[in-house]
C-alpha cells in the first residue's frame, strides 16, 4: 500500500500581551496553524479546499487566538 504525503499549508501567529493573571508581565506567544492540501479536506459545498480558502480559515483561527488572554507560568501555578 503506497504512502501519500500531502502539502502542509502553515500560518504562524504571534501575539504580545500582558498577563491576565494580575501581575501584568509582558508575554510573547507563538503558535503554528496548519491544514493539508488534500482531496479529503473539503469545504461546506463538498469540494476540495483551495490554498486561498485554507489561508482564509487559518487567518480566522489566528485572529481568534490573538484575542484570547494569556496567563504567565507564575500566575498559573499560584
Amino acid at each position: 500500500m503506497p504512502t501519500y504525503r500531502f502539502q502542509e499549508i502553515p500560518l504562524y501567529g504571534t501575539k504580545n500581551v500582558k498577563c491576565a493573571g494580575g501581575c501584568g508581565k509582558k508575554l510573547r506567544r507563538q503558535r503554528k496553524f496548519s491544514q493539508t492540501l488534500n482531496p479529503f479536506n473539503k469545504g461546506a459545498d463538498g469540494r476540495p479546499k483551495t490554498v486561498q480558502q485554507i489561508y482564509a480559515e487559518l487567518a480566522d483561527k489566528a485572529k481568534q487566538w490573538e484575542s484570547t488572554p494569556e496567563t504567565c507560568r507564575n500566575c498559573q501555578v499560584a
